[in-house]
């Protein structure tokens, strides 16, 4: 039973819409800067990518504006395009939808607002709401009151997987009947002090590009050092095949196969053989029926830590063997940033662009490569290229791992 994506919205720091994310996608264009969103220069780091010009009042009322914290208004503003994407404007049954929706720092920086209200000013100045709004399953309830989605509407909170695994999810309820359509996806906005003072603290983010800032994300590169943290959303309308065609929705791709593991190792981050890794890749290909050699493209999780690249890069040869080096592999990260929970379902919207447009998304400052990062990572450039078959991978603190397999649809409703 295929489970396909007939609708697609996104809040990135490259764009907002589907037009301005496939276009800087296409042009390399990076998404970092100095830090806005408070003063960074009490740390070593002083560079993110956030998302600019992001007007919540385009997509939600004055209540929601001035109540919602801003993550919750990310995935409200995602959901909205997806649903006009995929022409669904009221739903046959509303208690056959479901949401799932991804979320790893959840309503961080609205907590720590609330935090410095109570401490300077008082719990009589807090907002009251506080207990509704300040819980990671607030964000898929939101989205649920704002499109009337009365089916099982969670937030999953697995770290950097979150999104990859929300979307793995709904592909379950979905050949499991339990519902007919699902909006799926992930959103995160964990620019704000005491996240990133943690990672700042632990080494974990860019700090050595703060003059270039756009230079920072710089995946499976010898002078890597660190991430750049991001905020973003993107969310999709899934379906089954046979009733998305039925409706006459117009098919963007097939999401064919989901895998997750965990490695439940002491340090937290992933065992260092990959063998857990390479089992979620693996289960991804088999639950689709696709041979290693039939992947076409990798969106690679790609954060530009010193442990993730090369570790990544070991998996990639565990999984594909000798077919790995002839397989283009990108971090749009490099573009975008590391947008916490909320990345897989970016990245899964950045490969079905490029899958839909004929190009490969290119790995941005990619100057010299690491030594033990050895394969075909589409350095500077988006690609021209024909993907049929692509993989996405996600892994996460908690030693969590995730993969999607997406394939092109052919029989495309106009």
């Amino acid at each position: 039973m295929a489970v396909v994506v007939t609708g697609m919205g996104c809040v990135t720091p490259i764009g907002i819409g589907l037009p301005a994310f496939s276009e800087s996608l296409r042009a390399g264009t990076s998404g970092t800067g100095e830090v806005t969103r408070f003063d960074p220069r009490a740390y070593k780091s002083r560079v993110a990518a956030e998302v600019k010009d992001f007007r919540p009042a385009d997509f939600l009322g004055m209540r929601e504006v001035r109540a919602l914290p801003r993550v919750s208004q990310l995935a409200v503003a995602a959901a909205r395009m997806a649903l006009d994407d995929a022409r669904l404007r009221e739903w046959k049954d509303a208690g056959r939808v479901g949401l799932l929706l991804g979320s790893s720092g959840g309503p961080v920086a609205y907590q720590f607002e609330q935090a410095m209200i109570f401490l300077e000013r008082g719990l009589r100045r807090m907002n009251p709401m506080f207990p509704a709004y300040g819980h990671s399953g607030s964000i898929a309830s939101e989205c649920a009151i704002q499109f009337g989605v009365k089916g099982p509407v969670l937030t999953v909170s697995s770290a950097c997987t979150s999104s990859a695994d929300a979307i793995g999810l709904a592909i379950g309820l979905l050949e499991g009947r339990m519902v007919d359509i699902v909006l799926a996806g992930g959103t995160d906005a964990p620019v704000e002090p005491i996240l990133f003072g943690s990672f700042d603290r632990i080494g974990a983010i860019a700090r050595g590009f703060n003059d270039v800032p756009e230079t920072a994300s710089r995946p499976f590169s010898r002078d890597r050092d660190g991430f750049v943290l991001a905020e973003g959303a993107a969310v999709f309308v899934l379906e089954r095949r046979d009733a998305a065609l039925e409706r006459g929705a117009r098919i963007r791709a097939e999401i064919a196969g989901y895998g997750a593991t965990c490695d439940a190792d002491n340090h937290l981050t992933q065992e260092a053989s990959g063998a857990e890794a390479a089992r979620a890749l693996r289960q991804a290909l088999d639950q689709a029926g696709v041979e290693p050699h039939e992947i076409d493209y990798v969106n690679a999780h790609g954060t530009a830590t010193r442990q993730n690249d090369p570790f990544e890069t070991r998996v990639m040869h565990q999984v594909f063997g000798d077919v790995a080096r002839s397989i283009p592999v990108s971090s749009s990260k490099s573009m975008f940033g590391h947008a916490l929970g909320a990345c897989g379902a970016l990245e899964l919207g950045a490969t079905i662009l490029g899958m839909e447009e004929g190009f490969v998304p290119p790995t941005l400052n990619l100057d010299e490569p690491d030594p033990d990062c050895d394969l075909d990572y589409v350095a500077h450039k988006a690609r021209p290229a024909r993907v049929d078959v692509a993989l996405s991978t996600s892994f996460g603190f908690g030693s969590r791992n995730a993969a999607l397999v997406v394939r092109k649809d052919h029989d495309v409703a106009a």
